[in-house]
């Protein structure tokens, strides 16, 4: 277990140090499943092909970088058609794949050693299948002392040593010093399946989590366009690259909340259906939430229920409410932020809370980081977004790239691409002939990275320890350089004014004649129920806002009352034990003192008051909501009905009248 941390955190070290990127270890499974007639493939068949081939299945995003990569590199070209890729090997692809030692050979090589193994053994009990399970066994029991044998700077396997040695173990240490000295053909063999062995366990460890238990401490918060994809509100593509960031998250027991004020903004968007929906049309797929909700039959009235039981949706994904003082209507954020945030999410259209949002979770951000963050693990919280232009504005304007600190918003993709290198998901080991021959092309992984990847592990070895900067903060400065600085527009998913012309341009007469027809439908509609829902929902904001107020209003005083009672309970406890007047002075001092700190310095030990605060907040807040739903009109009806107070007849005339 412990060589497996080590290898791997020696590998990214050695690629960081020597300006390589760690994600470069992947590309090559790609290369080899594209056709080699240059014919196109889309990105759902690579996908397939990768898992049905190599047994490792990779997150889209995670894929997108690896194709990504490759095609900087001049292996492949990458065709969008209608946003979705199309992915063909070039010339220099072909050249490199040609170059790369054939599965068959390698297998061919590696029985003929073990065949001569079996012959060095003599012994008739042991056939080829024997031979071969001893052997990988005995590699991956001894790889550390492999390693060390054939590193650049080899230590000699010594006669002393391998008399300490019995049995098959004893046997194999003597065979490798012979072919050594008399076969060069079995060493350089036996070489290479040590070095795969090696890269195999560095590069594709299923057990790399444990690299990471610190991660477990930061908390994750949720941008509102994250939060409706995983509610499904996107187009599927979109919605399906959220959800297996959301299962990675999830598999690394992150903490998962979401501000108050995103919630605020969610719900301000899903209002403004009822005004927006009668521009948008299902023959028309434009990127923009109200174009999804409107191609999925969704009405005024389906969206009116959705926000009514938006809380529960989160509480149900283990997601925590997060209560502040920011009112987004009434937050003032600093203008000079806003003039830069502007050369990278100009304005479109009519801007309500958007700069007051980003800025408001930066903030917030900040607060509880508390000081400069440069490790990715000990980062406490972030601002999970799929908005690449805001990570941009914060990475660069907020001096995060020129102090080498990291953003309070990082990527969503970034993320992915962090989380899966760090633990990719293996159905199945990978053969031994199939490692071998992907990394038997220097390009992939150099001499002088190798050089140093044993150096790193030599100095891990003598530390006895991982260093704190873990693997993390390693695929962390590469990613986030080449997710950002080196992004192209094409890149980033957004719907410009200048697109939707385009694409309208491109609509035939026909449709036209077609959206007509529907829209002078919708007004009608419009017309007649929007004024009357648009009160339904704003009635049921104003039952939200009351009970979220009472819901931090209450959570703070609980909050305050629960972590002093351990202070009341010693000070009892001193009391009734009769404890010298000493003690009892130093308890309430202590209890003075906290209530000092946290009054005027904000003092908070290890964050107890604020994690017990958002636990009651969450608590209460939906016990509010839920007594709401339970004294509901039509509710208490159907409570009297049940009771026998009124009959069927007088049971059905009143709720198709409380419905109406």
């Amino acid at each position: 277990m412990i060589n497996e941390m080590i290898y791997s955190y020696a590998l990214a070290k050695a690629m960081y140090e020597k300006e390589k990127d760690y994600i470069d270890t992947y590309y090559t499974f790609i290369l080899k499943i594209l056709p080699t007639n240059k014919t196109s493939i889309n990105l759902d068949s690579v996908n397939e092909k990768v898992e049905e081939k190599f047994k490792i299945i990779i997150p889209e995003v995670s894929l997108k970088s690896i194709i990504t990569r490759a095609k900087k590199l001049g292996y492949l070209f990458v065709e969008k058609k209608e946003k979705k890729w199309q992915i063909k090997i070039s010339d220099k692809g072909i050249k490199y794949i040609e170059r790369l030692e054939p599965e068959s050979e390698v297998k061919r090589k590696i029985n003929e050693l073990l065949d001569d193994i079996l012959d060095y053994f003599g012994d008739d009990k042991l056939n080829v299948q024997k031979i071969n399970k001893i052997f990988f066994s005995f590699v991956d029991k001894n790889i550390e002392l492999l390693r060390e044998y054939f590193s650049p700077h080899s230590i000699p396997l010594t006669n002393k040593y391998i008399k300490k040695k019995s049995g098959y173990e004893k046997k194999l240490l003597k065979y490798i010093k012979l072919a050594e000295d008399r076969k060069p053909k079995y060493w350089e063999m036996l070489r290479n399946i040590v070095y795969g062995s090696i890269i195999a366990t560095a590069a594709f460890s299923k057990n790399i989590t444990e690299l990471d238990k610190k991660f477990r401490n930061v908390q994750i918060f949720l941008d509102s366009n994250f939060i409706f994809s995983l509610f499904d509100l996107h187009y599927p593509e979109i919605n399906k690259i959220t959800k297996e960031l959301f299962d990675l998250l999830k598999s690394y027991k992150f903490s998962l909340k979401i501000f108050d004020f995103t919630l605020d903004e969610m719900i301000d968007v899903l209002s403004n259906y009822s005004k927006k929906q009668n521009i948008y049309y299902k023959d028309i797929k434009v990127n923009s939430i109200y174009s999804n909700l409107k191609n999925k039959g969704y009405t005024i009235e389906d969206v009116k229920e959705f926000i009514h039981k938006i809380e529960n949706k989160l509480w149900n994904l283990d997601i925590e409410i997060v209560p502040t003082n920011i009112e987004l209507d009434k937050y003032i954020p600093d203008k000079s932020q806003i003039s830069k945030m502007i050369q990278y999410k100009p304005k479109f259209g009519i801007i309500t809370n958007i700069y007051n949002h980003d800025l408001a979770a930066i903030e917030k951000i900040k607060e509880i980081r508390k000081t400069k963050v440069r490790e990715i693990e000990k980062s406490k919280a972030i601002f999970l977004s799929s908005d690449l232009k805001l990570a941009k504005y914060n990475y660069v304007e907020m001096g995060h790239k020129k102090n080498l600190t990291i953003g309070e918003v990082i990527p969503d993709r970034l993320l992915t691409n962090i989380l899966w290198l760090k633990n990719p998901t293996i159905k199945e080991d990978i053969p031994m002939d199939t490692i071998i021959s992907i990394y038997s092309e220097e390009s992939m992984i150099t001499r002088e990275v190798w050089e140093r990847f044993c150096e790193n592990v030599e100095k891990l070895k003598k530390e006895g320890r991982i260093e704190e900067i873990d693997i993390a903060t390693l695929l962390f400065d590469k990613q986030m350089e080449n997710t950002l600085m080196n992004l192209d527009d094409s890149d980033i998913d957004d719907f410009t004014p200048d697109e939707t012309f385009k694409n309208i341009k491109k609509i035939k007469f026909d449709i036209q004649q077609k959206i007509e027809e529907q829209k002078k439908e919708y007004e009608e509609k419009l017309s007649e129920n929007v004024v009357e829902i648009q009160k339904m929902i704003d009635h049921w904001e104003n039952i939200r806002s009351k009970f979220d107020k009472r819901a931090k209003i209450n959570s703070k005083y609980f909050s305050y009352i629960l972590i002093t009672m351990p202070f009341l309970l010693l000070l009892l406890i001193l009391r009734v034990q009769k404890a010298p007047a000493i003690f009892q002075s130093i308890g309430a001092l202590l209890w003075i003192l906290y209530f000092v700190s946290k009054i005027y310095f904000n003092f908070d030990l290890y964050n107890i008051q604020s994690k017990l605060e958002i636990w009651l907040y969450n608590m209460l807040y939906k016990k509010y909501i839920k007594d709401y739903e339970l004294d509901t009109p039509l509710n208490i009806l159907k409570k009297r009905y049940a009771r026998g107070e009124i009959d069927k007849e007088e049971y059905l005339e009143k709720k198709k009248e409380l419905e109406k």
